[in-house]
């Protein structure tokens, strides 16, 4: 499963993941461990930040981590050569004017060492 943003094309994602199918059976190392090539089967839901997409891919007993490595590989190549963004989380701090940046700055304030006297620059 892989999660992209709100604002990718679907049908891109869709015929991008079959490109990468196609491209793992003409690996000639891993091709003849795949049963039914990788396939996207749909959205799988709505997170808070992302569409998890759900996708499938069948192999041979005990080639699953190596095809799912190679797989995994393969799509971050492609989807970065199509525009696919992978979803991340984000935080955004809504607010008017001053108020907000004077919160943001009260946080910075509170995780930066307090500065040293002149009397404490000294004594070190």
């Amino acid at each position: 499963m892989v999660s992209v943003t709100y604002n990718t094309d679907l049908d891109v994602v869709k015929c991008t993941v079959k490109e990468v199918g196609k491209q793992l059976l003409t690996d000639e190392e891993i091709a003849p461990s795949i049963m039914e090539t990788l396939k996207m089967q749909g959205v799988e839901q709505f997170g808070d930040f992302a569409i998890q997409i759900r996708m499938k891919i069948m192999t041979k007993p005990g080639e699953q981590a190596v095809i799912r490595r190679r797989a995994y590989a393969l799509i971050k190549k492609a989807f970065d050569a199509q525009g696919i963004k992978f979803a991340v989380p984000t935080v955004s701090v809504a607010g008017g004017g001053d108020a907000s940046s004077a919160v943001a700055q009260k946080g910075l304030d509170l995780i930066k060492p307090p500065p040293q006297t002149e009397q404490a620059a000294l004594d070190a």
